[in-house]
């Protein structure tokens, strides 16, 4: 009887991996600060470079927060992103990188800034979810082509009807 190979090596880059993946869910965390999933009706939040307008069949989502709380949050976040921070693996990460992270997630702040209505708030979610959320190849181009976009129009049945025929 052969005896089964057991290999309990963890490598290095699978372990900064997994720290990286937990220091941006304990961000996404902070930025929701807690809020629990909500129907999302009525929202309308940027994919795919457009503007994904939700119904009830959608599911949960947490709402973005408010003005003050996410740039609180977001102060937070990037007070941790520096030194021995809560988020300094990601700030290191992102460094490497160079910054397109943290670039977002300051436009982010300036789109919170002042009184911003739906849309802004809209945006800055979207740029806090991709900015934390999965490496992807061009941060800063996705970045500039969210800031771009012009802002919808509020949903509306004529216009659906308009759209549809």
């Amino acid at each position: 009887m052969t005896r089964a190979l057991v290999i309990n090596y963890v490598s290095d880059d699978l372990l900064r991996h997994r720290a990286l993946q937990a220091a941006r869910k304990r961000a996404l965390e902070a930025w929701y600060g807690g809020a629990r999933p909500v129907n999302p009706h009525g929202r309308r939040p940027y994919r795919y470079g457009r503007v994904v307008y939700l119904t009830e069949n959608h599911a949960p989502l947490p709402a973005p927060p408010a003005a003050a709380a996410g740039q609180a949050a977001l102060r937070a976040i990037l007070k941790g992103w520096r030194g021995d921070g809560e988020y300094a693996a990601l700030g290191a990460w992102d460094d490497e990188r160079g910054g397109a992270s943290r670039r977002a997630l300051v436009s982010a702040g300036q789109l919170l800034a002042g009184e911003p209505d739906d849309d802004a708030r809209e945006r800055a979610d979207s740029l806090v979810i991709l900015a934390l959320g999965p490496p992807g190849k061009d941060l800063d181009g996705a970045r500039e082509r969210l800031l771009a976009l012009p802002a919808p129009a509020p949903w509306s049945w004529e216009a659906a009807a308009r759209y549809w025929g």
